[in-house]
């Protein structure tokens, strides 16, 4: 009895193990019929224990329900439900023919390294995903500029605010904005915790910058703070509450 257990058990483990599904893993859209993507800001995340796939299509957020089969390596997508916000044509454009080539389809899914292929039933690639992996992520931060347009849910023109990741040596610097700072940064999953941090002395007259700062290296001073990464943010977290929020510098 003991060993006909041991068996199942493998089986079932090979059988989970055989899913082309990234469960519950945010994948990017890098390909769309047969066009390159350079946007960020069209993802999913799949939820295999309850069948729905969530995600943002450029512009709006939308969740679809799907249905899979063969060890789910084909699934069937649902209508859909989405925001109804509007965006520049280009945008719109864009999430219309994602959505049109995503919604009510069959697909075949593979999943070979860290990219997601969704083939139609003849074998034609619609779309390919890259898999969102810590080290994805901090490649795409470490690489860019952030500027500061949100602070303690006030979104506004931070003027010099910004900062800057050295992903290698684990050093963070920038403008608060007035002076400039600098310090050492420990990542533990999704929290992040900036620490020895230090800056510059510089006196400045404009009353708007020294408050910025003030409340910048407040939210800095040490904190565990969650992050996350999205349509080109870099989002903080106190808790649950969004504390500052970083757009790429172009």
């Amino acid at each position: 009895m003991k060993a006909v257990l041991n068996v199942f058990l493998v089986l079932m483990t090979l059988v989970a193990s055989a899913s082309n599904l990234p469960n519950e893993k945010r994948i990017i859209l890098t390909e769309l019929n047969g066009k390159e993507i350079q946007t960020t800001s069209i993802y999913l995340t799949i939820n295999e224990e309850e069948k729905i796939i969530t995600g943002k299509s450029g512009c709006n957020s939308f969740t679809i329900n799907y249905k899979s089969y063969n060890n789910r390596s084909c699934i069937k997508t649902g209508d859909g439900i989405s925001t109804m916000m509007a965006c520049d044509e280009a945008t719109m454009k864009l999430e219309k023919e994602f959505m049109d080539a995503f919604t009510n389809k069959k697909f075949r899914v593979s999943l070979k390294s860290n990219k997601v292929y969704f083939k139609n039933w003849w074998g034609k690639c619609i779309m390919v995903f890259d898999v969102q992996t810590e080290k994805s992520i901090w490649s795409f931060i470490g690489k860019n500029d952030w500027k500061l347009f949100q602070l303690n849910n006030v979104g506004q023109d931070y003027g010099k605010a910004a900062i800057k990741f050295d992903t290698t040596a684990k050093k963070v610097s920038g403008n608060a904005g007035c002076n400039n700072f600098f310090g050492s940064y420990e990542v533990e999953g999704e929290f992040i915790t900036f620490t020895q941090m230090g800056s510059t002395k510089m006196a400045c007259m404009d009353e708007a910058s020294n408050k910025t700062e003030v409340e910048f290296l407040k939210v800095l001073s040490g904190k565990k703070l969650r992050f996350d990464l999205a349509d080109q943010t870099l989002n903080f977290y106190d808790e649950d509450r969004l504390v500052m929020t970083f757009g790429v510098v172009r």
